[in-house]
């Protein structure tokens, strides 16, 4: 199967190719999923550098989630079948043509769910979700948030809009549109090289 794969932990653009790898056959309680989207990840990245939390087996594919279909169920697996749109995270080697996920960890998707949308829907989401319930955030708290452009602050502040949470974005990068687009709406705004806004 074709896959993007990388022999030494470097810089992406320099140390990831696509090359071939062998069909990965599902073990117990596992499932094997034919890929059809999958997203790329900033800790994606970091891993291929060698700079996340932990370093995977060389030579290794890329990508930490993807939206496919099942093509082949491990011993024991119940729930899931043949054919069937799910999406899977926190699982490895996704940036390939078909990968293996414990059948725990994978979600039936809807077909109303668009591809793009079902291929991101699970880990940047479930972060700032589980953000927002480990910090035990009610109605009318104020949540000062910093870093809001990425796919957790805009996932975090549609959430915080559900909750009635008030936002505070800390700063915005000049370029920044796509994280007002999300709802956020910095009174602190980076300008030359130093910070402007209100004051608390």
């Amino acid at each position: 199967m074709r896959a993007a794969l990388y022999s030494t932990f470097g810089d992406p653009a320099a140390v990831l190719a696509s090359g071939q790898a062998p069909l990965p056959e599902p073990g117990p309680g596992e499932v094997r999923i034919r890929t059809v989207l999958a997203s790329i990840h900033n800790h994606d990245l970091l891993t291929v550098r060698g700079q996340y939390g932990y370093k995977p087996a060389l030579p290794a594919i890329g990508g930490s989630e993807a939206l496919g279909v099942v093509d082949a169920l491990g011993e024991g697996v119940t729930g899931l079948q043949l054919g069937q749109r799910v999406a899977a995270a926190s699982v490895q080697g996704t940036w390939a043509e078909a990968f293996i996920a414990p059948a725990r960890m994978v979600i039936p998707m809807p077909e109303a769910i668009a591809d793009e949308t079902a291929a991101q829907l699970i880990a940047m989401p479930l972060s700032a979700l589980m953000l927002l319930e480990f910090l035990h955030v009610e109605a009318g708290q104020w949540i000062v948030q910093n870093t809001a452009n990425g796919a957790v602050g805009k996932s975090l502040a549609m959430l915080a809009r559900a909750w009635r949470a008030r936002r505070q974005p800390g700063a915005q990068r000049r370029g920044g549109g796509a994280a007002a687009g999300a709802g956020n709406r910095p009174r602190v705004r980076y300008l030359g090289g130093r910070l402007e806004g209100s004051r608390a």
